[in-house]
């Protein structure tokens, strides 16, 4: 339901904020005054295009603001979920356009687009008119009035839920296909993937033994070079350590005449043992080192076939190893494609028997139903003043594919139109292309009575219903629009006191001329003002004693 709209330099309105109520609301004003001004202002906030000319004299911009109570329309609250826009069971529009053409756009403060607009606006708004985009007019829709009538929406949700599984698992059967096509390909190649890698043999362990291997062959020499005088420290007579050995004999010697001399001596003992055990670890490391270069060759290719690997199937050793892992995992998925597709297309055999016999079962309760649904609709337009109305819904399959056979849409085999003639002698044409705006309204008047509840909670808004009737009908449309405002909010802009009368609740939109400057006022009338308006439709700019008299009237009924 839509409870405000707030409008700034749009036409003639320079500010004007607009409360509505629940249920049935009749807008009135005198030619010119400005009532279009409020269809317009909703088709900019349903996202629809905004020419220069609306933005109202000497400013440079408009601006336009809906606030929608949201709380029983799970359509807009699922929107704003996909959208992930919060809220609190409220939901403000916002669009401000510039002379410069830039339309900024704010759904509860949340930037967005223009697209997201006509989104939400399909379940906010429904508009009839002359020039509005009409729901009613995009056969699409037939089938969900014909199926609200019937009261096949929860039949229907079950019928999507198993179409759109079936879908599924036909994708998936078509991937599987696809796989095994290509299996033994893909066999071949990983196989091969994984024995280049086995056959190699490599571990972690030996990777690292290979470079320090690769390393000490490179450079045997120059370290044999380097370390080669450390071993041979004390190889001889005359080596270091024994002359360092002799030295620290003397000093142990004379220790009884300069025992000051016994910490110098220790010193020298554990050098001496420390560079013993260096000479030792020298001669050690020596012994490991060899200068073969056959074996360097045989280590080299060992290493270039692990940086092969490398460049193949990862950067390091363990992603190598974990590549083969996960193909030993894919060459067990290709072995099972054909036990799964089996099982695949089982599933698929159960889901399309479902499919069809819900499809079946959904298009016989429609058939059934059409007639009833056309006979109340054609009387609600007779009621109407489209007594000569000729009204048919046309139930056809949808057409077969020539490859899959039968074809389904998410809901069901069905194809429903609604055909119309509003002149008798005239064929039957698809409501598409029905000129009128005043009967397009009042066609789809016919329709929603027709229906037990309406289709969404959204707002319903009217735009010349009252195009050439009078008397009987209007007041017949002022009581079908009260009943259809018992279940969902309707605003009304009608020239009819028939219908204004009513109406709970009567908004008067009239214009005022201040300082050579037009502007345009809408105002919620009292019951004072709503009989001086309902006379000023029945007598016209003189208005009697007698067109008060029944005016009082016409608001009593």
């Amino acid at each position: 339901m839509m409870s405000r709209i707030f409008i700034q330099n749009l036409a003639t309105v320079e500010k004007q904020v607009v409360e509505f109520e629940a249920g049935f609301t009749a807008l009135t004003g005198e030619t010119g005054a400005g009532k279009s001004i409020i269809i317009k202002a909703i088709n900019l906030i349903l996202g629809g295009k905004c020419p220069k000319d609306l933005i109202r004299a000497k400013e440079d911009f408009l601006s336009v603001e809906a606030v929608f109570s949201i709380q029983d329309n799970p359509p807009v609250l699922d929107l704003l979920a996909e959208l992930d826009i919060e809220h609190e069971g409220e939901l403000t529009i916002r669009r401000k356009v510039h002379l410069s053409g830039k339309s900024t756009v704010f759904i509860n403060d949340y930037t967005s687009r223009l697209s997201q607009l006509t989104s939400l606006g399909h379940h906010l708004i429904d508009l009839h008119g002359q020039h509005s985009q009409q729901s009613l007019l995009q056969t699409a829709t037939h089938i969900d009035y014909l199926d609200q009538y019937s009261g096949l929406k929860d039949a229907v949700a079950e019928f999507r839920e198993l179409y759109q599984k079936l879908n599924h698992k036909q994708k998936e059967k078509i991937a599987f296909d696809q796989s095994l096509t290509d299996r033994t390909r893909q066999q071949d190649f990983i196989r091969f993937q994984i024995d280049e890698i086995e056959r190699a043999g490599f571990t972690e362990e030996e990777e690292q033994q290979l470079s320090e291997e690769f390393r000490l062959l490179t450079h045997g020499e120059q370290i044999i070079e380097a370390i080669s005088p450390a071993a041979e420290w004390n190889g001889g007579q005359h080596s270091p350590l024994s002359d360092i050995s002799a030295t620290l004999q003397t000093l142990l010697d004379i220790l009884n005449i300069a025992p000051d001399l016994k910490s110098i001596t220790e010193e020298m003992q554990s050098g001496l043992i420390t560079l013993e055990e260096v000479a030792a670890e020298a001669r050690n490391y020596l012994s490991r080192i060899e200068i073969n270069p056959e074996r360097l060759g045989s280590v080299n290719e060992r290493l270039a076939l692990l940086d092969g690997l490398k460049r193949k199937y990862g950067k390091t050793l363990k992603a190598v190893l974990e590549f083969k892992a996960d193909q030993e995992l894919e060459q067990e998925r290709l072995e099972n494609l054909e036990i799964n597709s089996a099982k695949l297309e089982e599933e698929i055999r159960n889901l399309s028997e479902q499919v069809h016999e819900k499809a079946r079962s959904l298009s016989e309760i429609r058939g059934k139903k059409v007639p009833i649904f056309e006979e109340l609709v054609l009387a609600n337009l007779k009621e109407l003043g489209l007594e000569r109305s000729l009204f048919k819904v046309q139930q056809h399959l949808l057409p077969e594919d020539e490859l899959s056979g039968q074809t389904y849409s998410q809901k069901g085999l069905d194809k429903i139109e609604f055909l119309i003639t509003t002149n008798p002698g005239n064929p039957l044409k698809p409501l598409a292309k029905v000129a009128s705006g005043g009967e397009v309204s009042r066609i789809m008047l016919a329709i929603k009575t027709t229906l037990n509840e309406d289709i969404t909670r959204g707002t319903m808004i009217f735009d010349e219903v009252d195009s050439g009737i009078s008397g009987r009908v209007a007041e017949t449309v002022g009581y079908k629009l009260v009943k259809l405002g018992s279940h969902r909010q309707v605003i009304c802009i009608t020239h009819s006191p028939q219908i204004a009368s009513k109406a709970p609740v009567h908004l008067k939109v009239e214009k005022i001329f201040t300082d050579n400057v037009s502007r345009t006022l809408i105002t919620q009338l009292k019951e004072s003002d709503r009989i001086e308006e309902i006379a000023r439709f029945l007598g016209g700019t003189e208005i009697t004693d007698k067109a008060i008299s029944v005016a009082r009237e016409m608001l009593k009924e």
